[in-house]
């Protein structure tokens, strides 16, 4: 379900803080109509005031923090793992006779995922497009670097990869990266998804006491220990990000669904924008973003013309050139979606955001995060003098609180207790129980 087409995006938020700052960009003539800036440093202010903004409001919580901060996060475990040598691989493939030993028709192990375990292209991994049984040639997109960005390095033959049905860590079933919003903070047991009929109990322990028992004698069967620990990357390098694994023990002995509570935990937004220094009908280039990010950075992310020919025009990022900050779409489309948007030209003024880009909290706290937005840019800005901060502290905030509250259900009366393992202190957990007959 998509968020009401009046829900607040970060470019609406961005927006709003430039305007009341003064550096809302206006066109070349300054008498346009009013953009997000385009300026490099005067964007990443916006973004930054933006940004600290939502934390601010995040941080400024409940007693008993936010509901809508409380999250159900569902991993999927599985015991395939394929391995194999490859005799032959590039950018795209990696190719294995022998596969087709096992997996017989085409597109077997499409949606499946490939990890490079050692050799030129250790690290790197991806999810599989296709799957050609009679050489045994396995497609990608594109390798991804073992922290999930673009622009791995590239396998070669000779070296050695794991195949699994569902994501893992480095291609081992029994480590599973956890969402990125989960920030380290457990609310509660761990257990396996409703219908699964397993009687079996997850314990939630020290991440050394699995690794102890793998380290002994490594078993496959149902899961009954579980802990999580900072996502540890093949590389001993400083690791530039914050997600978190879940690692269990023992490793799957079948496909399953692991669910357990969380809080969710809010990164940044991000956006990035630009003057076209060029443009046509399937590509629009940013001579100021060159050799800022690299090749691919930006695919699957949004781009929409904000001013200019093409204004509103909106495409799908195919591909991203790295050293021209060239963006390559399949075709422009127009505001409603459809086919045949305006093309953009030299000048039109465009930006970027990933396909999910809304603040976490929801549609029903979009004035209050703004009102926080506008507080932390009067905060930093001398200019700003309209007295946001106190429409924040003693009007904003209050009505998000109720808001918040309301959330519970009436006839269950507080949803607010917390003990260790729940927060609704009315409900009971049972374990599922097989019977044999």
């Amino acid at each position: 379900m998509s968020e009401p087409t009046s829900a607040y995006s970060f470019y609406d938020l961005l927006l709003r803080v430039a305007k009341e700052a003064g550096i809302a960009y206006y066109g070349s003539a300054g008498s346009g109509k009013a953009v997000i800036p385009v300026d490099a440093e005067q964007l990443q202010t916006v973004k930054s005031m933006v940004n600290d903004g939502i934390k601010m409001f995040i941080e400024d919580a409940p007693p008993k923090g936010w509901r809508w901060m409380r999250r159900i996060a569902s991993v999927n475990i599985d015991n395939t793992r394929i391995t194999g040598t490859a005799d032959d691989a590039d950018g795209t493939s990696i190719t294995d006779l022998t596969l087709a030993d096992t997996y017989d028709a085409d597109d077997d192990l499409n949606d499946y995922w490939c990890y490079i375990l050692t050799g030129t292209g250790a690290g790197s991994y991806a999810q599989i497009t296709d799957y050609t049984t009679l050489t045994g040639k396995v497609t990608v997109a594109d390798w991804l670097d073992q922290y999930g960005n673009a622009s791995g390095t590239d396998p070669v033959a000779t070296d050695t990869f794991a195949i699994t049905q569902v994501e893992t860590v480095a291609g081992d079933v029994a480590r599973y990266p956890l969402p990125t919003n989960f920030g380290g903070e457990v609310n509660g047991n761990i257990g396996y998804a409703a219908d699964s009929n397993h009687g079996t109990v997850i314990d939630w322990v020290d991440e050394s006491e699995i690794r102890a028992s793998r380290a002994s004698t490594v078993t496959s069967g149902y899961p009954s220990k579980a802990a999580i620990r900072p996502l540890e990357y093949a590389s001993s390098a400083a690791q530039p990000g914050r997600r978190w694994e879940l690692i269990v023990d023992s490793e799957p002995g079948s496909e399953d669904t692991l669910t357990f509570p969380y809080t969710l935990y809010f990164d940044n937004l991000r956006l990035e924008a630009a003057i076209a220094t060029a443009a046509d009908a399937t590509s629009v280039t940013g001579g100021t973003l060159a050799n800022l990010y690299p090749d691919d950075y930006f695919n699957d992310w949004i781009v929409t013309i904000m001013s200019g020919t093409g204004e509103k025009s909106y495409a799908s990022i195919t591909d991203y050139t790295g050293s021209t900050g060239k963006v390559t779409v399949a075709d422009w489309l127009k505001s409603d979606g459809t086919a045949g948007g305006i093309d953009p030209v030299a000048d039109s003024t465009f930006y970027m955001v990933p396909i999910s880009n809304l603040h976490p909290a929801g549609f029903k706290f979009d004035r209050t995060v703004l009102a926080a937005c506008l507080a932390e840019a009067e905060v930093k800005l001398e200019d700003i003098t309209a007295g946001y901060v106190q429409m924040y502290m003693q009007k904003a905030l209050p009505r998000a609180y109720a808001a918040d509250t309301r959330t519970a259900p009436r006839k269950l009366g507080s949803m607010n207790r917390r003990s260790l393992n729940r927060y609704n202190a009315h409900s009971n957990e049972w374990d599922d129980i097989t019977y044999n007959g």
